[in-house]
């Protein structure tokens, strides 16, 4: 698979420490350089993120819910309308520019046991995500989404590379938001 998932643990750096890496929280977007990590701990939202090798960056957004109309022209990842223009902005990245963009989305777990569709917000982030990366020319390489559980998405800057964790609890049947 290409860009295929990093090792599990965390890269030393050269003075032989771990570094840490930066937390994408709800609503934020990030970019990252050659040096850093990017993370974001997910259960019904989704991370997008997209891996430009040939510039050796990547970006990280984490987005909350799917779509406020009001709000797709403002700069930021509260909504994933808003989070695909503005990840591709943070990247200086154009249309011509998506075929060299990998795109990794994750999370969209179902975290309330609920009936209501309304409720639903993990799978309704997931297709908002799939159309408005559609919409802006961007084709997803990995995706890990849906389920009950949540989840963490790593993006090392340093080799272009992902994992995408489960997080997994004892507690079956519990609610959780």
């Amino acid at each position: 698979m290409p860009g295929a998932a990093m090792p599990w643990g965390m890269p030393e750096r050269a003075d032989h420490g771990l570094r840490a890496p930066l937390q994408v929280a709800m609503g934020q977007l990030k970019l990252g350089a050659r040096t850093d990590q990017l993370q974001a701990l997910l259960g019904s939202c989704v991370g997008i993120a997209l891996i430009w090798k040939k510039r050796g960056q990547c970006a990280l957004a984490h987005c909350l819910l799917p779509e406020c109309p009001q709000m797709a022209d403002e700069f930021g990842a509260r909504y994933v309308n808003q989070a695909v223009p503005s990840l591709m902005r943070l990247l200086g990245a154009s249309e011509e520019d998506c075929a060299d963009i990998e795109v990794v989305i994750a999370g969209g777990a179902t975290m309330l046991n609920s009936c209501s569709s309304r409720l639903q917000i993990g799978q309704q982030n997931a297709e908002a995500a799939r159309k408005h990366l559609r919409k802006h020319g961007l084709n997803v390489s990995y995706c890990r989404i849906g389920g009950k559980c949540g989840r963490t998405l790593t993006i090392d800057c340093a080799t272009c590379t992902y994992a995408v964790q489960e997080i997994v609890t004892n507690c079956s049947g519990a609610t959780h938001a």
